[in-house]
């Protein structure tokens, strides 16, 4: 068990590069643990890859693992993902609304401000990705 909190996906070594593996597997959504996931059309579930660097050449191709990210780093991708664009969106829309009256003109604005927010996210993903440190550990 591990000391800190932290969330887990089940995974298979998909390659072994020097000190990096790179591991595979199902992000699930919340709701496809829902008894109506069959039927309804928001439930969904994604294939992923993920780099876990710096570590020792235990690992082989179609090893099973369980990948490990810190509850905290979680969060903080959260943020970067879905916290602070929407406090840009609602920012840009409620003072472009309040300055024209126009709301369809303010929700394209405030839609279109986004983008240099994403920009800025795509430029400095290599900065941004040092932050986020997953760890493996074998499965049975």
């Amino acid at each position: 068990m591990e000391s800190r909190s932290s969330v887990s996906h089940d995974g298979i070594v998909e390659r072994v590069e020097g000190e990096t593996v790179f591991v595979r597997f199902v992000a699930q959504s919340a709701c496809s643990a829902c008894h109506a996931r069959g039927v309804c059309s928001i439930s969904n579930s994604e294939e992923k890859v993920v780099e876990v660097k710096g570590v020792k050449s235990v690992w082989k191709s179609g090893d099973h693992v369980e990948v490990l990210l810190e509850q905290r780093q979680g969060f903080t991708a959260l943020m970067y993902g879905y916290g602070i664009p929407l406090v840009i969106l609602l920012a840009v829309l409620f003072t472009v609304s309040a300055i024209t009256g126009r709301e369809g003109l303010s929700a394209l604005i405030a839609m279109g401000s986004l983008a240099p927010y994403y920009l800025i996210i795509w430029i400095f993903r290599q900065r941004i990705s040092g932050k986020f440190e997953f760890r493996i550990r074998r499965t049975e």
